[in-house]
């Protein structure tokens, strides 16, 4: 049973209110969701906290007015049988309830992550995001909590939620990183992000008036629910990112890679209150060999950079990924879907990186941008899009047209619909990618290097043998021992190519006080430093040593330079970085 909102005053935001006893439902009166977390499980997709606008619903009519708010539920959409999204799609909101063991309910969190967790394990991973302030008045709102116990998980079975204490070297939980997760070796990867008022308890003296861009990566084994932090000083130096893509790919070198693309980038020591930053350009790709955790020489992994050919995307932030492999494995292709860029930029367009010849192919054009989305590979093809927004004026535009929240792209056609076929058949290549980097929709891709080869030898390496040729990688889960002088974690005791409605055609797929503010940004400048400690210790062989963050020694040290250990060959010196209509040819109905 659902326990429905009730809608009070907004406030914080110049935006005609509901009827205050008119009741809110995160379902029935959707109308715009962004910067929410989602995941796919057992063939359930569940979608956490984000902001949301409402709506009033005359029958099956949106009218009235608009109210902003947050989702304080976890919505479930099924999977296991093929839907309408606009006549049948089974939706439900549970309520979030407390951790039995500590009676804390799990914080509604915005720009957070989900991971799902090795395949025999019933949980799935709630890690960062921040409390969101849009209206501090909406029914549900609460402020930021302590991030001892930032890492939660819910069971999918039991519908229970607890956590854990992975605090990694400081108090606070980062937001707006990039993220993704090799499943099938129990490890999650969260990159840079940033602290602002929401993070925590910590930082709520923080204001409006900062946001401290950080670096770091976090890997979390999922299994253990144990954590460790990676300096990332080798891939950004001292201009830490936000609001990038991170894909990870198996099947290459020992352990797989991970792929991070795009977001914007400003110096640690810049607190402004800016979103954004630099957009970083997409024609160089940053790319991490996983296999290099476990090295003695690359304590914090061995990062690589490499350009890409094709027509290359504008920089943008706030859009999403999802992967898929040729049946014959000899391209591995990263959709990019959507986001925004600079000077109001907003984008409706679909891009496909192909790895290894790290070639561009833009597959898609339309007209109704979307950005602050996730997105899903579910099935065999096909792309499961969760919510987004026109634009930044989402509170006087129009609702989502995609009156559920969710959309349905046929990955190989590259067709939009709003049918998600549950029994889908299986992934074929886009014939425009086909053309760009050789073979057929079924494989065959001859360009296996890219144009005018790796950037580095030590790439060269990960990539041979050819993808097509190349035996699995060693993905399989094994222990990952903690070092002697960390503790171990602990939980706190007691797509169809039918008609599609839009609202405008799309073009066919183309080929605090003043005092309080300065203490604050002195605190969020030394707190840019957190994730530049050295890890305590090395490792070698299978040894990988996750830690948790002690409770003492939280202040932060200052950056210092650091060389970069790099894998090569012999002989290779180690060297630094650089610092048609989207429903199968059919319109939307006229605006």
């Amino acid at each position: 049973m659902r326990v429905p909102v009730i809608a009070i005053a907004c406030g914080l935001w110049s935006l005609t209110t509901r009827i205050s006893s008119q009741e809110l439902d995160p379902i029935i009166n959707m109308c715009v969701r962004i910067n929410h977390q989602s995941v796919v499980k057992n063939n359930t997709l569940y979608i956490d906290g984000g902001k949301q606008n409402f709506i009033n619903v005359d029958g099956i009519n949106q009218v009235g007015n608009i109210t902003q708010g947050i989702n304080t539920y976890l919505i479930t959409v099924d999977l296991s049988e093929s839907w309408d999204w606009k006549s049948n799609i089974s939706e439900n909101a549970l309520i979030k309830t407390a951790n039995p063991q500590t009676g804390t309910t799990p914080p509604v969190l915005d720009s957070a992550s989900l991971f799902h967790g090795e395949d025999d394990d019933d949980n799935f991973y709630l890690w960062g995001g921040t409390t969101s302030y849009f209206n501090t008045s909406f029914p549900g709102f609460e402020g930021p909590t302590p991030s001892q116990y930032s890492l939660w998980s819910y069971n999918v079975v039991s519908q229970v939620w607890d956590q854990y204490d992975v605090t990694l070297d400081s108090p606070y939980r980062p937001s707006y990183g990039s993220y993704t997760e090799a499943r099938d070796q129990g490890l999650a990867f969260y990159f840079n992000g940033q602290l602002d008022s929401g993070s925590s308890t910590e930082t709520q003296s923080f204001g409006n008036d900062v946001k401290q861009f950080l670096e770091g990566m976090i890997v979390i084994d999922t299994k253990n629910q144990t954590a460790r932090n990676l300096s990332t000083t080798a891939v950004v130096g001292d201009m830490p990112r936000t609001r990038g893509g991170m894909m990870y790919i198996d099947g290459i070198a020992d352990k797989g890679i991970l792929v991070q693309i795009g977001g914007n980038q400003k110096p640690v020591t810049n607190t402004t209150n800016t979103y954004t930053g630099d957009l970083l350009p997409m024609n160089e790709i940053d790319i991490f060999d996983i296999s290099s955790l476990y090295n003695a020489s690359t304590p914090d992994g061995a990062w690589y950079k490499q350009k890409t050919s094709g027509d290359t995307p504008q920089g943008r932030v706030d859009f999403c990924l999802v992967l898929a492999t040729a049946p014959d494995g000899s391209s591995k292709n990263i959709y990019m879907y959507g986001g925004r860029g600079s000077k109001n930029a907003y984008f409706d367009d679909i891009w496909v990186l192909s790895i290894p010849s790290f070639t561009w192919t833009k597959v898609y054009q339309g007209s109704t941008p979307r950005y602050a989305h996730t997105c899903h590979r579910v099935g065999n093809r096909t792309m499961l899009t969760v919510g987004g927004a026109a634009n930044t004026n989402y509170d006087s535009t129009p609702c989502d047209w995609e009156t559920k929240g969710v959309g349905v792209l046929d990955m190989s056609d590259v067709t939009w619909g709003s049918v998600y076929n549950a029994s889908a058949g299986d992934y074929m290549v886009p014939t425009l990618v086909a053309a760009k980097i050789g073979g057929t929709p079924s494989g065959g891709a001859n360009m296996t290097t890219p144009t005018g080869g790796f950037d580095s030898a030590g790439l060269s390496e990960l990539f041979s043998p050819p993808l097509n040729e190349a035996s699995p990688a060693s993905n399989t889960s094994i222990p990952l021992p903690v070092p002697s002088d960390s503790s171990t974690s602990s939980s706190p005791s007691s797509s169809s190519s039918t008609s599609k409605p839009q609202p405008n055609p799309h073009t066919a797929p183309i080929v605090g006080s003043l005092v309080g503010g300065v203490a604050s940004i002195a605190l969020a400048a030394s707190l840019g430093f957190y994730y530049r400690r050295r890890i305590r210790g090395f490792f070698t062989g299978g040894d990988f040593p996750f830690q948790e963050m002690d409770t003492e020694n939280k202040v932060a040290e200052e950056m210092m330079a650091r060389s970069v250990c790099w894998e090569l060959p012999a002989g290779d010196q180690p060297i630094e970085l650089l610092s048609p209509s989207r429903e199968s040819g059919s319109c939307r109905p006229p605006s």
